[in-house]
C-alpha cells in the first residue's frame, strides 16, 4: 500500500467514525460514541490503512478519551486468560517450527496418503486440518504452502497453467480455515465466543467446543476435497514425492512430548479442574525449562495477532458495557423473528461471512459475538448456541483472498486467480451455511 492510499484510508475511517459518533440517532452518548469508535476501527480494519494490530491499540485509547471508560476497563481484554490460551498456543508452535517437528509431522501423514494426485490432495489437506487444531490457520498454512508448492514444481506443474495446482494451493487453504473451526484454539473468533460466554457465567472447555467445531471439521473437510476433484480435474499419472525422513531427534521427541501433554490437558479440564487458559501456562514453562526455547524464540509468538485480539475484545466488551449490543440487536431481530430456526441460523452464519469479507476474522468475530447475545436472548435461542454459530460463521468465508490469512497466502503463491477462489469459495461457503444451519437445529440444539 502506498503511503498516499494509507492515508487516504485513514480519511474515509476518520470521515466514516465521525459520521455515526455525530449524527443525531436519539440514543445515549456514551453509545453513540462507542458506535463512532466502532465504524471508525471497523472502516480502518476494512482498509488496512495502518497495520491491524496498530487500529487495535487506538480501540483503548479512544475508549477512554472519547466513551468515558477507566484505563483499566479499556486495556484488561488485552491480556483477558482468553489471551494467555491463546500465547501458549502460539508460543508451542514456535517451538514446533524451530525444531522442525511440524515438517515431521507434515510429511509423516502426507507419505501415507499415497501419490496419487487425489490422494495427495486429499493427505495434504487432512495434515493443514490436523495442524489447524493446535496453532494458527495462518501458521499452519505458511507451514504447508511451500511443501505443496516444492511437489507441484518438482512434477512440473506450474503456476496457471493446470487445474491440479489450482486444487492443491485452495486446498490447503481452504483446510486451513477448516481445521481451525475445530479447537479453541484454532482460530481467534473461537476464543472470542469463549471469552463473552465466559463474561455471562456460560463456561466453554477445550472439549465443550470441540463437540460443536469438529463435527464441522470432519464433515466439511471431505465435502471440500469432492469439490476440488470435481471443479479442478486430477491428472492420472502419480506425483513424484521426495523421500523424507520422520525419524525424530532427541529436542523434536521432547517437543512431542510437550505438545502431547498439553493436549492431554486441554483435553480433560474437565477431570482436573484447571481452566484451557492456566494448562496453556504449562507448555511455555516446560519449553524453556528444557532449554527448547531461548529467550530470543518469544518474540517469534505472533504478537500482532495477540495483540490484534486485544483490541477485538476490547471493542466488544465497550459494545457490550454501554448496551450498544442489545440495540444493533433488536433491530436484527425485528428481521429474523418469526422464521424457522433454520433460517435463522442460516442468516446470522451468511452475516458472518459477509462481515469476514470486508474486515479480519478477529475483527468481525468482535462485533458479531457480542450482538449474538442479545440476539438470542430477543429471539428466544439458547446463548451458547447462536454464539457458537456467530463464530463458526465466521470462519466460513472461502470467497476471498482478503477473507481469511490462509486464503491471502495462497493467493500470493500464484497459482490462482482471484476468480479460481471466488467460484470454488462460494460453492464452498454456501454448503458450509447449510451444514452448519442444519447441525445447530437438527442435532445441537
Amino acid at each position: 500500500m502506498t503511503e498516499q492510499t494509507g492515508w487516504r484510508g485513514i480519511a474515509f475511517s476518520l470521515v466514516f467514525g465521525l459520521i455515526f459518533w455525530l449524527y443525531p440517532l436519539g440514543i445515549d452518548p456514551s453509545m453513540q460514541a462507542v458506535l463512532g469508535i466502532m465504524a471508525f476501527a471497523g472502516a480502518l480494519w476494512f482498509t488496512e490503512a495502518v497495520p491491524l494490530h496498530v487500529t487495535a491499540l487506538a480501540v483503548p485509547l479512544m475508549l477512554v478519551v472519547l466513551a468515558g471508560f477507566s484505563p483499566a476497563e479499556a486495556t484488561q481484554p488485552f491480556f483477558d486468560p482468553v489471551v494467555v490460551l491463546l500465547l501458549g498456543g502460539f508460543v508451542l508452535a514456535v517451538a514446533m517450527q524451530k525444531h522442525g517437528l511440524d515438517e515431521k509431522i507434515a510429511f509423516f501423514f502426507i507419505n501415507r496418503f499415497g501419490h496419487t494426485p487425489s490422494r495427495f490432495l486429499l493427505g495434504i489437506m487432512a495434515v493443514t486440518a490436523f495442524l489447524s487444531f493446535w496453532m494458527t490457520n495462518t501458521a499452519s498454512t505458511a507451514l504447508i504452502i511451500p511443501i505443496a508448492v516444492v511437489v507441484l514444481k518438482a512434477n512440473k506443474i506450474e503456476p496457471l497453467k493446470s487445474k491440479y495446482g489450482k486444487a492443491v494451493v485452495l486446498g490447503v487453504a481452504y483446510a486451513a480455515t477448516i481445521g481451525g473451526m475445530g479447537t479453541l484454539i484454532g482460530s481467534t473468533p473461537n476464543a472470542i465466543a469463549a471469552k463473552f460466554l465466559g463474561d455471562r457465567g456460560i463456561a466453554l472447555s477445550f472439549t465443550d467446543w470441540m463437540a460443536f467445531g469438529m463435527p464441522m471439521v470432519i464433515i466439511l473437510l471431505p465435502i471440500c476435497w469432492l469439490l476440488l476433484t470435481k471443479f479442478f480435474p486430477m491428472p492420472k499419472k502419480e506425483l513424484k514425492i521426495k523421500k523424507q525422513s520422520t525419524t525424530l531427534n532427541n529436542k523434536q521427541s521432547l517437543t512431542l512430548g510437550v505438545f502431547a501433554l498439553t493436549a492431554l490437558l486441554w483435553l480433560t479440564t474437565s477431570i482436573h479442574g484447571v481452566s484451557s487458559s492456566m494448562v496453556s501456562i504449562v507448555p511455555i514453562l516446560l519449553l524453556y525449562l528444557l532449554g527448547l526455547l531461548a529467550t530470543k524464540d518469544f518474540s517469534k509468538a505472533h504478537w500482532p495477532t495477540l495483540i490484534l485480539f486485544g483490541g477485538g475484545l476490547a471493542l466488544g466488551t465497550a459494545i457490550t458495557t454501554v448496551g450498544l449490543d442489545q440495540a444493533l440487536a433488536s433491530l436484527v431481530v425485528a428481521v429474523l423473528n418469526g422464521n424457522p430456526m433454520f433460517i435463522v441460523f442460516a442468516g446470522v452464519a451468511a452475516a458472518s461471512i459477509a462481515l469476514t469479507i470486508f474486515a479480519s476474522n478477529t475483527a468481525a468475530a468482535a462485533i458479531i459475538v457480542p450482538v449474538s447475545i442479545p440476539l438470542a436472548l430477543g429471539l428466544g435461542l439458547d446463548l451458547r448456541l447462536l454464539t457458537i454459530v456467530a463464530a463458526l460463521g465466521v470462519s466460513l468465508d472461502f470467497i476471498v483472498p482478503v477473507g481469511t490469512p490462509p486464503s491471502a497466502i495462497a493467493y500470493s503463491t500464484g497459482y490462482i486467480k482471484v476468480r479460481d477462489m471466488a467460484f470454488a469459495g462460494t460453492v464452498l461457503a454456501v454448503i458450509s451455511v447449510l451444514v452448519l444451519a442444519t447441525l445447530a437445529t437438527f442435532f445441537w440444539m
